[in-house]
């Protein structure tokens, strides 16, 4: 029996290019108008802990996603929270949504506080930290403001 390597290798290319060309046409930023800069507005916050001031995780996502009523699927955070996005379809739901982002974020900038009480050489440290977390929450505020039914 006469095996065909170059046939093995055009099979085994077929599925990754498949999976390359999904990625390209789901996950390109800006290229869903209204409601893909509202998604890509809050990834940018939310999965910088340089912006948002917290780390989400993907725990924490999943956590947010059954809080919220979506089991979502583990993987990349950013796949993990756009899925969590989409399945907002009111201006109540993206409230409630925001809140209890809110609760998990403020879930972490509780050990920030404990922290800061026991290291306070560190607490100029945490509280910009909180600053940011701060400043996040202030945007998801603009963005339910913006929001119409």
């Amino acid at each position: 029996m006469e095996l065909n390597f170059d046939n093995l290798k055009q099979a085994l290319k077929q599925p990754l290019q498949r999976e390359e060309s999904q990625c390209e046409l789901t996950c390109n930023e800006g290229s869903q108008g209204e409601e893909g800069s509202f998604i890509d507005v809050v990834q940018k916050y939310m999965l910088a802990p340089a912006r948002c001031g917290v780390y989400y995780s993907r725990l924490d996502m999943k956590v947010i996603g059954l809080r919220f009523g979506e089991d979502v699927q583990v993987r990349q955070r950013a796949w993990m929270l756009r899925d969590i996005l989409r399945a907002v379809t009111s201006k109540g739901e993206l409230e409630e949504l925001f809140a209890i982002i809110k609760e998990v974020g403020g879930e972490k900038v509780a050990v920030y506080d404990e922290l800061a009480s026991h290291f306070p050489h560190a607490a100029p440290l945490f509280q910009k930290h909180k600053e940011r977390f701060e400043g996040f929450c202030q945007e998801l505020d603009r963005i339910v403001e913006e929001m119409e039914e």
